[in-house]
């Protein structure tokens, strides 16, 4: 074997080329956290921990440990870091500390790609959602007064040891004077700082409970809008009532007078009952009232859990939705946005079960990313399936040539009979699906995106490793990038070849 460990591997090995990639990114975030005052001991080159874990990634290597491992046996990872072996836990925090910067690793390797000829084509985009199981288990949800118990269970425990720990002080105040230590045993720190993040995912879990309650704004501004218009119909209806009334009041009155006026003692009959004692108009008056009270409650809606709601202990963030394989899992909705050679544009999380509300988010981040990317040229064609439709989606993205099932994806792509129509206000969408051009091209949606699920999940699995929205935000788009990178040096090996 050759004394110098970089003749080990072929020019062609993908170590290499995860360093040439690595000298294109701009790192000036990972560098800029560091301070520079000769203080402390020397850090990792964000360089080396940088392209180790694309390396690592890129081979479906993503625990630490694994990946603390691989320094020791791995060529190429011992060539990256100069033949030092990482600690995990030093690898753990690299990644924790520099979450925000490795996100717009994503879109620095998309402008790579993107000056790559003939790699980024944007004649279709497509969007899918699939879910991806969480670092939680299914039996971690609780509901609300669960959650509560656990909370006031975490809270004494702690006001238990905080006393346990304020009385040793003072015995040992009394014994050996006003020197002694008063700080906690260390012993009992590990369990004070358990009992302190088990409180802290407790609380959030509860608060996610108030927070899935509330209803969406599509929601919010549909019910608000019902509220004015029975505002408008209660208000109409009680100037109408008042308006009557006043001219029957007026009338005799003026009867009044000019029976007066003719020396008589006054008009005949029963006198009009009084405007504020009208039955009509305090029943109105009333409506009027509740209907307003309606209005502001709809304009701020308090979210009420349901007895049924659960929230998980374990990862907050997380929901249960249901599986692809059948049945429910803990986990998250995974949403992508595929062009061809199945090239991730935008990679995304959200919590909702339901890709209904995700299609202009993705849409509009797809564009972020493209810009932020240097691809000026537009997205010719947007598409996706029925689980994305939704009215006030098309109203919002009306400008944009887009294309999505309102019906079955077998009807849509001209393989089975029609069973259902489109729901109010899709039947533009539906006329435009129903013409020969809408049909073939609808039929590219599954072959854009479908496979570039399946790459990601046969790669990487489909279970997550890190736990809440920000970290899992971090590893998905870990994992977009890696997906990009691979489809990167492919098509180098195929225009060099």
């Amino acid at each position: 074997m050759p004394h110098d460990v970089r003749e080990w591997l072929p020019p062609d090995h993908l170590c290499w080329k995860v360093l040439d990639l690595v000298d294109q990114l701009d790192l000036t975030a990972f560098v800029r956290s560091y301070r520079d005052d000769r203080q402390g001991r020397a850090a990792y080159p964000p360089q080396a921990l940088i392209a180790l874990l694309l390396y690592c990634y890129s081979k479906g290597i993503r625990s630490s440990r694994k990946i603390e491992q691989a320094c020791f046996d791995d060529v190429g990872c011992r060539i990256i870091t100069a033949n030092r072996r990482v600690d995990h836990s030093t690898f753990a925090r690299f990644i924790r500390r520099h979450r925000a910067a490795l996100k717009l690793l994503f879109v620095q390797v998309l402008a790579v790609c993107a000056r790559q000829q003939g790699l980024v084509n944007l004649a279709a985009v497509a969007v899918d959602g699939s879910p991806m199981e969480a670092n939680a288990a299914r039996n971690s949800n609780q509901r609300q007064q669960r959650l509560e118990s656990a909370i006031s269970k975490c809270e004494a425990e702690i006001d238990s040891m905080v006393d346990d720990s304020l009385e040793l002080t003072r015995s040992c105040e009394a014994e050996r004077g006003t020197d002694a230590d008063s700080d906690m045993a260390p012993n009992e720190w590990p369990r004070l700082s358990r009992l302190l993040d088990r409180r802290n995912r407790a609380v959030v879990a509860r608060q996610r409970l108030f927070d899935r309650a509330l209803p969406s704004a599509g929601e919010i501004r549909l019910k608000v809008e019902a509220a004015e218009r029975m505002v408008a119909r209660a208000e109409k209806r009680l100037a109408a009532a008042s308006e009557a009334h006043q001219k029957k009041l007026a009338k005799y009155a003026a009867r009044t007078s000019a029976d007066l006026a003719a020396g008589r003692r006054g008009a005949n009959g029963r006198p009009p009952v009084p405007m504020e004692h009208k039955t009509v108009i305090v029943r109105q008056r009333a409506r009027l009232a509740g209907a307003q009270a309606w209005l502001e409650q709809a304009r701020s809606p308090r979210p009420v859990p349901s007895p049924t709601a659960r929230a998980s202990l374990s990862d907050p963030d997380s929901r249960m939705m249901l599986s692809k394989r059948g049945g429910f899992i803990q986990g998250y909705n995974i949403q992508i946005a595929c062009a061809r050679r199945q090239l991730l544009l935008a990679i995304e999380v959200q919590d909702n079960p339901s890709d209904m509300t995700a299609l202009v988010p993705m849409v509009n981040k797809t564009q972020v990313n493209r810009l932020a990317a240097g691809i000026e040229h537009p997205v010719l064609l947007w598409l996706a399936d029925s689980g994305y439709a939704s009215t006030s989606a098309f109203a919002a993205l009306a400008d944009l040539p887009l294309l999505v099932s309102v019906t079955s994806e077998a009807h849509q792509a001209g393989f089975e009979a029609k069973r259902e129509g489109p729901r109010g206000g899709q039947h533009e969408m539906a006329a435009r699906l129903a013409t020969p051009l809408g049909r073939q091209q609808y039929r590219q949606r599954s072959a854009l995106v479908e496979p570039g699920f399946a790459q990601l999940f046969q790669r990487f699995g489909r279970r997550l490793n890190y736990r809440g929205r920000d970290g899992v935000d971090t590893e998905i788009k870990l994992l977009g990038t890696v997906h990009n990178l691979s489809k990167l040096f492919d098509h180098k090996a195929r225009t060099s070849s």
